[in-house]
């Protein structure tokens, strides 16, 4: 549980009653709980969507079916399942809708299965349906080894696209694995100019960028004509895990002027670029479940083709331990709880 807004020790276990799964709802017995950016920024107070504290973080979990609720008639006590939450889900028992569960692959541990809808849903509303990813693209990944780097590379790989992810050094090998083709030192090199070596002076198609506006200005240079640039976070508003108000507010000040400012609408279009913004919670708010973007991928998670990768698993009482290991950027994939 979220106590207070601060550092690691504010995560705490505690006894609270039992959800009851009401009516199209069904009650999952959690064996894994994902920790997404969101839950992270919340915890230093720099999430505007995230409950009034107290609360039970988690964007989603994977486990087993423990009771359903009147009017549910397609799941059953017992089916291993992963869903998204909307938070609450750092639980032993949550209770969601229905319409939020997707069937666990019987090959998928739980702690994998807690690891795909947030993820691999950001990864393909980013990258296939706003960014119109196709065959033969360019594509530029940032943090290409965190939870939704790995995810995004795994969807581009298989779309066939050309992937440059950055990350430090010491996590090249592993996301060249995942499907990388040109990976960037982000730490010892500037990754605009790497980029533009690396394709000769020609640019990238497509941009996915979860850092902020400091890389946000090199990332819209980028771009060759046709370009498509999507925002869907600020990673450098936090500092090793901590608040730092510093940091937000340069950050916050930095992002009027961090792209094509609306006052340039003329150039934009000479230019023919695009930028587009992502706020997953936005998205689920207006269409009530990630459908749109986990259902395309089940059959590519069914045969194997999409394979979310489990950084390190921790208990519930060394929540803080998970999101210091985030902090300082020790992780590839995904981090997760368990009770």
């Amino acid at each position: 549980m979220l106590t207070g807004t601060g550092g690691p020790e504010v995560l705490q276990v505690q006894e609270r009653p039992d959800p009851v799964a009401g009516p199209g709802q069904v009650r999952i017995s959690v064996r894994a709980a994902g920790i997404n950016f969101a839950d992270t920024m919340a915890r230093v107070g720099l999430y505007p969507d995230a409950p009034k504290t107290p609360c039970v973080l988690g964007y989603e979990v994977a486990g087993e079916i423990e009771s359903v609720g009147e009017g549910v008639s397609d799941l059953r006590v017992g089916q291993r399942v992963m869903a998204g939450t909307r938070f609450g889900g750092q639980a032993e028992l949550v209770a969601v809708g229905a319409e939020q569960v997707l069937p666990l692959p019987d090959e998928l541990s739980f702690e994998q299965g807690a690891a795909f809808p947030v993820n691999y849903g950001t990864a393909y509303a980013a990258l296939i349906l706003m960014g119109g990813l196709r065959q033969g693209d360019r594509v530029l990944i940032h943090a290409a080894a965190g939870g939704v780097g790995i995810a995004a590379t795994q969807v581009a790989r298989n779309a066939e696209a050309e992937v440059y992810g950055t990350s430090s050094p010491a996590k090249h090998e592993a996301i060249r694995a995942q499907g990388v083709t040109h990976a960037i030192d982000y730490r010892g090199k500037d990754f605009e100019a790497e980029v533009m070596r690396i394709s000769g002076g020609e640019g990238v198609d497509l941009i996915i960028d979860a850092l902020g506006p400091a890389s946000f200005r090199k990332d819209y240079r980028l771009l060759r004509p046709g370009g498509r640039m999507v925002m869907f976070g600020l990673s450098e508003a936090s500092k090793s895990g901590a608040r730092s108000v510093p940091a937000a507010l340069r950050s916050l000040l930095a992002m009027p002027l961090a792209t094509m400012p609306w006052w340039k609408s003329l150039a934009l279009m000479n230019e023919n670029k695009g930028i587009f913004g992502l706020n997953m919670l936005g998205w689920w708010d207006r269409e009530g479940n990630l459908d749109r973007v986990t259902a395309p991928l089940l059959a590519d998670l069914q045969a194997g083709r999409l394979d979310p990768i489990v950084a390190e698993a921790f208990p519930f009482d060394r929540a803080g331990d998970a999101h210091e290991f985030i902090a300082q950027r020790r992780n590839v994939g995904k981090v997760v709880l368990f009770p």
